[in-house]
């Protein structure tokens, strides 16, 4: 029997939630087409000087840090869908506001805008993933919205890369109209979405209020959230390798020509845009803590190869780079979608939305130290800056130790009784 090309590429069923996964595309694609111009945009449509924008762009990011602890209460209260719904239409009035944006002030408020947009939609939509979704298919579905999210990113990317090609104005402006409407769009898909598994999602909210976990002040009790986020920062320091190193050491240290380090991410983009549910699959029959340790250990490796490279010869250098930029990649797909769902099982009911506001928390704090960190390890020495990335993994393989793989025992380590049975279901 011939195998559909969904069996191929491991991909779960969508049906009864087509609108949720377009709308990850839409809000993906639009994220992908701001996310590295943002700087660009605004030397173009303001008369701000660069050190002005930059500036703009730091504090307002820096504000919308802390903004998914926000968030996880609106979840847990109202429930995933609608905060789903919220987070795109901030999107929107944030794009809206781009075209307006010309002085200081105003770019910073949009961007932080645009922030907490996008810190509401990812807390949104992994917990709407871990509480609507059975059990048994949570990690096939994590591992679809980060492909999804990697294709929508590429493509955002490429459609930016044309329009700083033009230099227009009026073509930035367009297309941060255009991004508005795709915001707009992604909000009426979720709206438009009827599933009747959403109604658990309402059921677990209103549990919110009685649950025990219900607080912010359980969750900081609770060990295993600290070692799951603990481990999860340790993760996006090393995703972060990528973006901010990466390039500068094959420039410098390496004496590569830049076209290799574009090639690398673009690399990394498409292996994770196509077979990242294939790897899922290819570790289903693995324990989570199994997977997290190997995305650790590839980690590592995958950066004791990258900085054997200064010593390679000229005609291994570019090989070996591309060998160590596939076992980074293969470290990356394999961790995240075990996290995400090893959070929503850890989670109690009632409180799921502050537990994923704690998760994103991680995410944002490890995107705003990465580059800070990682630039002041290089200039200590690109020897210390691989060293102390390979200890990071070290690290972490340590501590997936402390990580509960169960509900009863994420419950003991928070000094709590074990919650009762999910209500996620209808």
């Amino acid at each position: 029997m011939t195998r559909s090309l969904a069996d191929r590429l491991a991909l779960p069923s969508i049906r009864g939630h087509g609108g949720l996964v377009a709308a990850l595309a839409v809000d993906s694609v639009g994220t992908g087409l701001f996310m590295p111009f943002g700087v660009v945009y605004f030397l173009y449509t303001t008369t701000l000087p660069l050190t002005v924008v930059g500036a703009c762009l730091t504090v307002a990011r820096l504000l919308a840090i802390p903004m998914s602890i926000v968030v996880g209460p609106l979840i847990d209260r109202y429930g995933a869908r609608r905060v789903l719904i919220w987070g795109n239409l901030l999107g929107a009035s944030a794009f809206v506001g781009y075209l307006f944006a010309d002085a200081a002030w105003s770019v910073i408020v949009v961007t932080f805008v645009a922030g907490v947009g996008q810190s509401t939609f990812w807390t949104a939509i992994r917990t709407l993933v871990g509480t609507v979704i059975e059990p048994e298919r949570r990690t096939s579905w994590f591992a679809l919205q980060s492909m999804t999210r990697n294709a929508g990113f590429g493509l955002g990317g490429l459609i930016g890369a044309v329009a700083i090609g033009l230099g227009s104005k009026w073509v930035y402006l367009a297309f941060a109209g255009l991004n508005a409407v795709s915001f707009v769009v992604a909000a009426i898909l979720v709206v438009r979405w009827r599933h009747p598994d959403v109604v658990g999602t309402a059921a677990t909210a209103r549990q919110g209020a009685t649950n025990p976990f219900g607080g912010y002040r359980q969750l900081l009790r609770d060990r295993a959230l600290a070692a799951v986020t603990g481990v999860n920062l340790a993760f996006v320091m090393c995703a972060n390798v990528l973006t901010v190193l990466l390039v500068v050491y094959v420039t410098t240290e390496l004496h590569q020509p830049a076209w290799v380090g574009g090639a690398l991410f673009t690399v990394n983009t498409i292996l994770v845009s196509t077979t990242q549910t294939v790897t899922t699959r290819a570790a289903g029959g693995l324990s989570h803590a199994t997977v997290l340790r190997l995305a650790a250990v590839l980690w590592g490796a995958s950066f004791g190869l990258m900085w054997l490279m200064a010593a390679a010869p000229g005609w291994l250098v570019i090989p070996g780079m591309f060998l160590a930029l596939v076992v980074f990649t293969i470290a990356e797909m394999a961790q995240d979608p075990v996290l995400n769902t090893l959070l929503s099982e850890l989670s109690p009911p009632g409180a799921t939305g502050r537990y994923m506001a704690a998760y994103q928390l991680s995410w944002s704090v490890g995107g705003a130290v990465a580059p800070l960190l990682l630039t002041w390890l290089m200039s200590l020495g690109i020897a210390i800056a691989w060293l102390v990335m390979i200890a990071i993994c070290a690290v972490a393989v340590l501590a997936v130790a402390r990580i509960p793989m169960t509900r009863a025992a994420a419950a003991d380590t928070a000094g709590s009784p074990p919650a009762g049975p999910a209500t996620d279901q209808p």
